[in-house]
């Protein structure tokens, strides 16, 4: 289908635009509307955005360049090398502006009583020597060193790793000694003097005793440094090992993982330190002169956010305001409930506890034959897979489908692994090639030919503590069509070899998903030209698919409207199909993370859809993911009121130009989906707890509005 449309090349490249949506995180710490001690939540975000994108993207991009001898990227035509020096340009520019609203922001820490950010120069003697005494007590103990002479690398150093590199004079001999910043103690000593609270970083402290570790030489220059590694090593699982040897294959690759190449040196910009010295450092340790930043402030902002407890402890009107998620609170079960109607969630206003809480009920209920569930992520000590452990020492069937390779949760997912398979637990592991990353939960109360129970199909991960801040949509329902193309799903998950199925309801990656978008764009275009009406609505993370681009491109040009949230890398330009193109693309960036996937497209009916992909290639041809089309006509209107309120966002809401930059309105009319959102959810709960409620409602309200004036 997709190779009947015409692509002409016009997109943008991913790298660059995620650089893009990263400096619309860093913005947020200037925004007026976001709380003081949140903006330096914000920055701290950003730092651990750019730490997986140094690991990951970045990797990526050089292997392309070296496979290729530098060959052209096909979305944007630019040369890789080209791409890595824009990505560095514009990666520059972000960390002034990250680090310019760190100084603006840290100078005000006084004023709201939660204490100052201090060097050790700044300290006075006798300041000074409390320090000292903390280095000797709290730190040395944990410092090493490795001394250089002629052979130079950093291996030993994981990801992520801070060290300081010292250049010696020692019998007349120079020598580069590496001392780890450790990581037993905190990046912040935190220092009462005279009444004064005091933060002073563990790496300044480290850099200004450093005699007091050297006693045998002359130190003639210091650089303070911390790198990122190359983390895109890949792992398939090969659905003819048994278990043991997957598991065993992964704990190699996460040794190995560990030794990938530096992506990123960044260095801190100190006024004593030599140019000079730094050029040395990075031709003896062969570090890529692109790997290579001078940062103009402490290194990796994601120190701040252990201080963010305290502060919103002794601040907490610094803070967004606090709101109860809404319980399940109807008078009947709701395994009940759903014998008669759908559910549609949208968490954190929706809790995820009611998700918690269809798993107890059908664990309790004598009906429950078998619960089978995917898990790509799941928090720290999971109540989902507590309560999976239980369903399966009651006798209930559990198959749960782990997906080993959810980068940066392997290690978790092996200990869950190990916790479901000892309370007899039934563990599958994802296709090989292809991670399986779909967010779906099965109950059976009846298998065979024609199966009954009920359904789960979400857009994000089974973990309680992320879906107190991520936006999702969660799909609860009894109807046959749903339950059936699960029983398929499962059973297509659980065989090896076998062929993927079809789905009488929902759509599957790999290719479907992406078929069934491209059909239904068609659909919307034929029916614009006929009557001049019909429009697409499409909510994502990243839109980088060419096909499906090509197929938006195709409708724009004549006339097809076309209103696009995507809150990450879109690879998408507007202006580029002509007179008739009626294309917006916003990223809507705030109190939470956009995390749902939405796609609507508007013809003769309405043809509504939550899905676990996002419109990327390898969401679309390289993962299993699952689509699930929203039938029950109330669900349909509260998901077209979702749609609605985020086509309104002009607060949180960032506009793409034609120039594929991001910009807010001067002049916004105060709408933003986020906060609409939680109005709303204040609302519903008034008649629960009118007065309690209404308190809550009225400080949030005025917050608001206060916010929004100042």
């Amino acid at each position: 289908m997709a190779s009947e449309i015409n692509y002409d090349g016009k997109c943008y490249n991913r790298d660059l635009s995620w650089l893009l949506f990263n400096r619309r995180v860093i913005e947020l710490a200037n925004e007026t509307t976001t709380p003081f001690l949140d903006r330096f939540r914000f920055l701290a975000i950003a730092a651990n955005n750019l730490d997986e994108f140094y690991s990951v993207r970045v990797p990526s991009l050089q292997s392309q360049m070296e496979l290729t001898h530098d060959g052209v990227e096909e979305k944007s035509g630019l040369h890789y090398s080209k791409i890595l020096k824009k990505l560095h340009k514009r990666n520059e520019k972000n960390f002034q502006i990250q680090y310019d609203y760190f100084n603006r922001l840290s100078e005000q820490l006084p004023a709201e009583q939660l204490g100052q950010f201090v060097t050790y120069e700044q300290l006075n003697p006798h300041e000074r020597e409390r320090a000292d005494q903390v280095f000797d007590q709290r730190i040395l103990p944990f410092l090493s060193f490795t001394t250089y002479d002629d052979n130079y690398n950093l291996d030993y150093l994981k990801d992520k790793r801070m060290a300081l590199a010292v250049k010696m004079k020692t019998k007349g001999k120079q020598r580069i000694r590496i001392v780890p910043v450790p990581l037993e103690v905190r990046r912040t000593i935190r220092l009462t003097l005279e009444d004064q609270l005091y933060y002073l970083r563990v790496e300044d402290l480290i850099r200004h005793n450093l005699t007091n570790l050297f006693d045998d030489g002359k130190i003639e220059r210091i650089l303070t440094f911390r790198i990122n590694r190359d983390l895109d090593a890949s792992l398939d699982v090969d659905k003819d090992d048994n278990n043991q040897d997957t598991i065993k294959n992964l704990r190699h690759y996460l040794a190995d993982r560990e030794k990938g190449r530096i992506t990123q040196f960044a260095i801190e910009s100190l006024p004593d330190v030599d140019s000079a010295f730094i050029s040395e450092f990075i031709q003896k340790f062969k570090i890529d002169e692109q790997a290579v930043y001078r940062i103009p402030g402490p290194l990796d902002l994601t120190f701040l956010l252990p201080l963010l407890k305290p502060w919103k402890k002794a601040q907490p009107t610094l803070v967004y305001p606090k709101f109860t998620a809404q319980q399940w609170t109807a008078q009947q079960s709701m395994l009940q409930y759903l014998q008669e109607h759908d559910l549609l969630l949208q968490y954190p206003d929706d809790s995820f506890d009611q998700f918690l809480t269809f798993l107890r009920e059908a664990i309790a209920d004598p009906q429950t034959i078998a619960i089978k569930q995917t898990i790509y992520r799941v928090a720290d000590n999971s109540a989902v897979i507590e309560l999976l452990k239980e369903a399966a020492q009651k006798g209930i069937q559990v198959t749960v489908m782990i997906e080993l390779r959810a980068r940066f949760d392997e290690a978790n997912n092996l200990k869950v692994t190990s916790e479901l398979e000892d309370a007899g637990c039934n563990i599958i592991f994802g296709k090989k090639y292809m991670k399986v990353h779909s967010k779906t939960c099965l109950v059976l109360t009846k298998d065979g030919v024609d199966p009954a129970g009920y359904v789960q199909i979400g857009t994000g991960n089974y973990n309680e503590a992320t879906a107190k801040g991520f936006v999702d949509l969660s799909l609860f329902s009894s109807r046959a069509d749903y339950v059936k193309d699960l029983a398929a799903f499962f059973n297509y998950l659980e065989q090896p070899g076998a062929q993927p199925p079809k789905y009488k309801s929902l759509a599957a990656s790999p290719h479907r998903i992406e078929d069934m978008v491209i059909q239904n764009i068609q659909k919307v275009k034929e029916y614009y030209q006929a009557t001049g009406r019909g429009h697409v609505f499409l909510k994502v993370n990243s839109l980088t698919d060419v096909d499906v681009i090509a197929a938006i491109y195709d409708a724009a040009r004549v006339g097809v409207p076309f209103r696009l949230i995507v809150r990450g890398a879109c690879c998408l330009e507007v202006g580029v199909c002509g007179p008739r193109e009626n294309i917006v693309v916003s990223s809507v960036v705030g109190q939470f993370l956009e995390h749902s996937r939405i796609y609507a497209f508007y013809d003769e009916g309405t043809n509504l859809w939550i899905s676990s992909a996002d419109l990327m290639t390898r969401n679309m041809d390289n993962r299993v993911e699952l689509a699930a089309p929203v039938f029950d006509p109330k669900m349909q209107q509260r998901l077209e009121h979702i749609i609605a309120i985020y086509s309104q966002d002009d607060v949180d809401g960032f506009f793409m130009n034609q120039k594929g930059k991001y910009f807010k309105y001067e002049s916004p009319k105060g709408h933003s989906a986020q906060q609409t959102f939680l109005h709303e959810l204040a609302d519903r709960q008034q008649a629960t707890a009118p007065n309690a409620v209404q308190r809550a409602w009225m400080h949030v309200t005025d917050w608001w509005h206060h916010q929004r004036k100042h």
